[in-house]
C-alpha cells in the first residue's frame, strides 16, 4: 500500500513537473506561437481605406476629371467545396453571376474556377463599387459563400475625353508606407504633371483607417470599442478653363495644324480684366495618333513650348514712343531700307516714309528700329521686364517656362533693333496673351491664373482665388492710342484675314525665323507665325493668341496673315455663336453680306486684279517677286467670306522661295595685344562670342582679324 501511494505521489510530481515546464515553455518560448492567435484575437489590426483623389470642374461646373474606385474578386473555392452539396453547380452559378454583372466572359471565370490548383481563385481586378454591390446581393440571395472582395486601385476618369488632356495631367498610382494587416501597402495617387501635379495636395486627400478584431478562424467580429478614421477625400479644383471655349479653340487648333502642315499649333484665350485663362491648348503634329493618356503625360505648350515673338513685340516700343510723345500723329518716320555699320535692315515691301500707326499696321522692322534707337536699350528693357518677359508669369502651372530674355548688360550691338521686332528673345504663349492683356486692360500686368476655387465635398470654399494686379504701366492715353493702332493692324493692316463686320479686333501679326539649333544664324524655311489679339476694341473681354510652329513654307503659310490670322478668326466666329456670350459690335452675323473667292492661282498679277475688281473684291497683294504669278490666295477658291473684306494674293515665281533677309555679317576685329577685358568689349561690337584659354594679353585668335563673321560666332583666344 505504501509503496503504491509513493509510486502514485511519484508519478503526480513527475506529471507536474512536465506540465508546469510545458505551461513555462507556452508562456515563455511560444513553440506553437500562440502569441500570434492571441494577438489576432485580442489585439485589433489597422485596414487601410484610400481616399478618392479630388475632382476638376470647368468653368460651367462641367465635370473634367473624376475618380472611379475598383475592387479585386476572388473565390474561396475550398468554402464552395465544404459547405455546399453540389459543389461543381455552385461554381458555375458563382461564374453566371458574375459575369452577368461585369464585362468578363462566363466560359472564362468557369475555366478559371475549375483549373485553379489553388482554394483562393483571382477573377479580375476592375469591379466597380456598383458591380461589386450587385454580384454581393445575387450572391447571398442564392446563398453561395467564399465570395472575397479587396480594394484593388483608383482610377482617374475623364467625362469629356481627351479635352485639355495636355493640361489636366496625369497621376500615377504609388503603393508605400506600412502595411495593414491583409500585406498591402498604402495606395495613393500622385501627380506627375499638369494640373494634377501643380496642385497634388489639394487633390490627393488622406487615407483612413479602421480596427478590427479575426477569431480563430480569421472571421471578423463587431466589437464596440473598435476605432475608426474615416478617409478625407481630396479637395475639389474649379477651373476658370470654359469647357466651350476650350473645345472651340482645340477643334480650331487641330483644323490650322493640318491644313498649314505646321509642327505644333499653341493657343490661349484670356479675360485681359481679369487674368483669367479661359482655354489653353497647344497640339503637335503627332498628337492625332496618340491616346488620350499619353497625351496627359506631355508638356502643356502654352507654357512650355518658347519661340521668338517677331512682330508681334512692336507694339511695345509703340507705346514706349506714344509716351514718349516722340512723334505726332501725323509725323512720318522713314522707313527705308536702313543700312548701318555692319547690318542692313529691310521690309517686306519698300516704304519711304510712314505714320508711327502705319508702322505697326504694315509691320516695318525699319520704322521701329528707327524709333527704338530714339527710346534707349535701359527703357525697352525695362519695360519688357515689367511686362513679365524673362520670368514666370506666376500662374503656377506644371512646366512653366521663364522664357530666354537675356539682361541688359549682355545685350550685344544690334540687340536694340533685333528686340524691337522680336528677335534675340523667347517668350511663351502664356506670357505673350498676358502681355497683351496688359496692353489692353489700362496698363495693369495681371497674375494670370487657371483655378477659380477649391472645395471640399460639401462644398464648402477652402481657397478662393481673385484677380491679382502684380504692376501697374504706361498711362491712359497712350494705351488707348496703341489700341487704336492694333485695330488699323486688322482693318487695313497685316491681320485683315481677321476683320469682321460687326466685331471690332485688335491685334498683331508676327512671323519670326526660327535660329537653326547648334549653328549661328536663321533658317530660311523654318519660321513661327503668331497672331495675338483682342475684341471688342473700346472694352476688350477676350485676348487670344495664335502659335503655328513651323508652318508650311512653299504654300506660305508659314506667314501670320495666311495661317495664325484666319485660325484666330474661325476660333472668335465660333465663340461668337454661343448664346451667351455677347462680344457683337452693332451688324447680327446673319445680316453680312458673302462673296465666294473666285480661283486666282497661276493668273498674272494683272488678271488677277481684273478678276477682283469685277467682283468688287477688296484686295491686297503681296508681290515677292517681278512679273510673278499668283502662287496662293486667302481665302481659298470656292470659300465664302464677308463683303467688305480684304483678301490676300500672293504673286511669286514657282521656284523664287521669298525670304525676309537681315544682313548679320561683320568683320572679324583684331584682338591681339589687347587685354581679355578689352577684347570682350571689341568682340561683343562684332557680335562675336570668345572663348577665353589662359590671362593677360590676346596673343592668338582662331578666326583672322578682317574674316567675315555671323552673328553668335564663336572665336577662341588664347591669352599669355
Amino acid at each position: 500500500m505504501k509503496t503504491r501511494f509513493v509510486l502514485f505521489v511519484l508519478i503526480v510530481c513527475v506529471l507536474t513537473i512536465i506540465w508546469i515546464s510545458y505551461l513555462f515553455s507556452v508562456q515563455l518560448l511560444d513553440p506553437h506561437n500562440f502569441k500570434d492567435v492571441v494577438n489576432l484575437r485580442l489585439h485589433p489590426a489597422k485596414i487601410i481605406i484610400p481616399a478618392y483623389r479630388g475632382k476638376i470642374f470647368d468653368s460651367q461646373n462641367e465635370l473634367l476629371v473624376s475618380s472611379t474606385k475598383y475592387y479585386q474578386l476572388d473565390i474561396d473555392k475550398a468554402t464552395i467545396l465544404q459547405k455546399t452539396e453540389n459543389a461543381k453547380a455552385t461554381l458555375r452559378q458563382a461564374a453566371t453571376i458574375i459575369a452577368r454583372n461585369s464585362n468578363l466572359e462566363r466560359n472564362i471565370i468557369e475555366e478559371k474556377l475549375f483549373t485553379a490548383s489553388s482554394n483562393s481563385v483571382y477573377i479580375d481586378d476592375e469591379f466597380s463599387e456598383s458591380q461589386i454591390s450587385d454580384i454581393q446581393a445575387e450572391f447571398q440571395k442564392e446563398k453561395i459563400p467564399g465570395l472575397v472582395k479587396s480594394f484593388s486601385k483608383i482610377k482617374r476618369s475623364y467625362p469629356k475625353g481627351r479635352l485639355a488632356a495636355r493640361l489636366l495631367g496625369m497621376v500615377k498610382e504609388k503603393k508605400t508606407g506600412d502595411r495593414d494587416s491583409n500585406n498591402n501597402s498604402i495606395y495613393t495617387q500622385e501627380g506627375i504633371c499638369g494640373l494634377e501635379a501643380t496642385y497634388n495636395r489639394e487633390l490627393s486627400g488622406e487615407y483612413g483607417w479602421k480596427e478590427v478584431i479575426r477569431d480563430a478562424k480569421n472571421n471578423r467580429f463587431p466589437a464596440l470599442f473598435l476605432h475608426e478614421k474615416p478617409p478625407q477625400n481630396g479637395y475639389s479644383l474649379h477651373l476658370t478653363i470654359d469647357n466651350r471655349f476650350q473645345e472651340i479653340l482645340e477643334e480650331n487648333l487641330l483644323k490650322g495644324l493640318q491644313e498649314y502642315k505646321a509642327k505644333h499649333a499653341i493657343g490661349i484665350i484670356m479675360q485681359p480684366q481679369s487674368g483669367k485663362i479661359i482655354a489653353m491648348a497647344g497640339i503637335a503634329a503627332s498628337d492625332t495618333t496618340k491616346a488620350a493618356a499619353q497625351l496627359r503625360a506631355m508638356p502643356n505648350l502654352p507654357v512650355a513650348f518658347m519661340f521668338e515673338p517677331g512682330s508681334s513685340l512692336k507694339p511695345i516700343t509703340a507705346l514706349l514712343a506714344l509716351e514718349k510723345k516722340l512723334y505726332t500723329p501725323t509725323q512720318k518716320i522713314d522707313c527705308r531700307k536702313y543700312v548701318m555699320e555692319n547690318r542692313t535692315i529691310t521690309d517686306d515691301h519698300n516704304y519711304d516714309k510712314l505714320t508711327l500707326r502705319n508702322i505697326i499696321a504694315y509691320s516695318s522692322n525699319v520704322g521701329i528700329s528707327r524709333t527704338v534707337e530714339k527710346i534707349g536699350a535701359k527703357a525697352l528693357y525695362n519695360r519688357l521686364i515689367a511686362m513679365g518677359f524673362g520670368h514666370k508669369s506666376g500662374s503656377n502651372l506644371f512646366g512653366e517656362e521663364s522664357g530666354i530674355f537675356r539682361k541688359l548688360s549682355d545685350w550685344q550691338g544690334f540687340s536694340l533693333h533685333s528686340i524691337s521686332f522680336g528677335q534675340e528673345i523667347a517668350v511663351t504663349a502664356l506670357q505673350l496673351a498676358n502681355g497683351y492683356c496688359t496692353l489692353v486692360n489700362g496698363g495693369k500686368v495681371m497674375r494670370p491664373y487657371i483655378v477659380e476655387k477649391i472645395t471640399d465635398e460639401q462644398q464648402n470654399i477652402i481657397q478662393h482665388n481673385s484677380p491679382k494686379v502684380l504692376r501697374t504701366i504706361s498711362e491712359p492715353a497712350a494705351l488707348d492710342t496703341l489700341k487704336s493702332f492694333l485695330q488699323s493692324v486688322v482693318d487695313y493692316g497685316t491681320a485683315t484675314g481677321a476683320k469682321l463686320p460687326h466685331i471690332t479686333i485688335g491685334g498683331k501679326t508676327g512671323t519670326a525665323e526660327k535660329i537653326i539649333s547648334g549653328q549661328a544664324g536663321y533658317s530660311e524655311e523654318k519660321y513661327t507665325s503668331v497672331f495675338a489679339g483682342f475684341f471688342p476694341v473700346k472694352e476688350p473681354q477676350y485676348v487670344m493668341v495664335i502659335v503655328f510652329d513651323e508652318a508650311d513654307y512653299d504654300s506660305y503659310a508659314y506667314y501670320a496673315s495666311m495661317s495664325s490670322v484666319p485660325t484666330f478668326k474661325e476660333v472668335l466666329l465660333d465663340i461668337d455663336r454661343l448664346n451667351d456670350i455677347n462680344i457683337t459690335a452693332k451688324a447680327k452675323l446673319n445680316e453680312t453680306e458673302y462673296i465666294k473667292m473666285p480661283d486666282l492661282i497661276g493668273l498674272s498679277k494683272q488678271q488677277a486684279i481684273e478678276k477682283l475688281q469685277k467682283k468688287n473684291i477688296h484686295y491686297h497683294l503681296r508681290e515677292l517677286a517681278t512679273a510673278g504669278q499668283v502662287m496662293n490666295q486667302f481665302p481659298k477658291k470656292g470659300v465664302l467670306f464677308e463683303a467688305n473684306k480684304k483678301v490676300i494674293v500672293i504673286l511669286d515665281t514657282k521656284k523664287q522661295k521669298h525670304k525676309q533677309e537681315y544682313s548679320y555679317d561683320s568683320q572679324m576685329p583684331d584682338l591681339r595685344g589687347l587685354s581679355i577685358k578689352k577684347a570682350l568689349a571689341r568682340a561683343n561690337q562684332a557680335k562675336v562670342k570668345l572663348v577665353i584659354k589662359g590671362r593677360g594679353q590676346v596673343v592668338e585668335q582662331s578666326i583672322a582679324p578682317g574674316n567675315k563673321t555671323k552673328f553668335g560666332e564663336k572665336c577662341q583666344i588664347t591669352a599669355q
